[in-house]
């Protein structure tokens, strides 16, 4: 199976490998790596899962760790799930499976590609149905209450609203130090001291000290919204800063960048617009305090391994 086939199945599924599966002949003398509430996770099983996400060997004690936890996480959520009668639904399922399998048709062996990812269909299966399953349980406790307020908190995030920002950016290596750093911040602050005195604006000290290849429009990246291609860190920063004003100066992975933020144009979106959006933000919510409290509710043992 070629990469981008198997990165493209890996996320439709969820890259959601963890369950404990039904132990094998050979996954039966595999040392044991953990017990949840009876629920045996063995090295073998960690191992699978971690040759499934493209992680070989247990060498790498951290990320047999991390590895670990994750299937504990999700067969407690599994575990949770089936107590409740919470089951996902059959017709979404189907339909994943169904598109799974197009996608493992384009390979020449599809039986040999699900095997190459350390699967079988009865696990994929299961994959693919505890997240549908978590999606509904999310969907029943989720009120419309926690929807609106959820909504009102942060609502130029979720209605569309959208920021016309410009920036005076400075480029620093990954790797530069601390003095690097702060002499590079200490030039924007400068900078933004420059602006409004004397007629200058912003997008003229941009186009003066700006590296970036916006600098000859002033310093001029666009109008976005907040979800969107831009980089994460720059669209939080725009997105606390007010209309009109300078945001402060900060490092980012590129270097270091002050923002202005030119216009904000309101967005139109309703709650129920922004739902999907407000729903994934409570599974997660809802996954961590979930897993937390089982946790501490069940019976999970940590077996040593060398």
């Amino acid at each position: 199976m070629n990469e981008l086939t198997t990165t493209v199945l890996l996320t439709f599924i969820g890259l959601s490998i963890g369950i404990a599966q039904p132990i094998t002949a050979f996954a039966q003398q595999s040392r044991l790596a953990a017990e949840v509430n009876g629920k045996v996770i063995t090295e073998h099983q960690i191992n699978e899962a971690m040759k499934t996400l493209g992680v070989y060997g247990n060498d790498n004690r951290e990320t047999f760790e991390r590895m670990r936890e994750r299937l504990i996480e999700r067969t407690l959520i599994d575990q949770f799930l089936k107590s409740r009668g919470i089951t996902a639904p059959k017709l979404l399922v189907e339909r994943r499976m169904n598109h799974v399998e197009k996608i493992l048709a384009q390979e020449d062996d599809p039986d040999q590609a699900l095997e190459n990812l350390h699967l079988t269909r009865e696990q994929l299966r299961k994959e693919i149905s505890l997240p549908l399953a978590w999606q509904r349980y999310v969907r029943q406790v989720v009120t419309d209450g926690q929807i609106s307020e959820y909504f009102q908190q942060h609502q130029q995030e979720l209605d569309g609203t959208k920021r016309t920002v410009s920036q005076i950016f400075l480029k620093l290596p990954r790797d530069a130090s601390e003095s690097e750093v702060e002499i590079a911040l200490r030039k924007l602050r400068n900078s933004s001291q420059m602006v409004g005195k004397n007629g200058v604006s912003f997008a003229d000290v941009a186009r003066r000290m700006s590296e970036a290849p916006t600098a000859e429009q002033g310093g001029l990246i666009g109008t976005f919204a907040f979800t969107g291609q831009m980089p994460r860190q720059i669209v939080e920063v725009a997105f606390q800063t007010p209309e009109g004003e300078m945001s402060e100066p900060f490092r980012s992975i590129y270097g270091v960048h002050l923002l202005y933020v030119d216009k904000i144009i309101p967005g139109q979106l309703t709650p129920e617009d922004a739902r999907p959006q407000i729903l994934e933000h409570f599974d997660q919510q809802l996954w961590q305090e979930t897993v937390k409290r089982l946790k501490a509710e069940g019976n999970i043992i940590y077996f040593e391994l060398p």
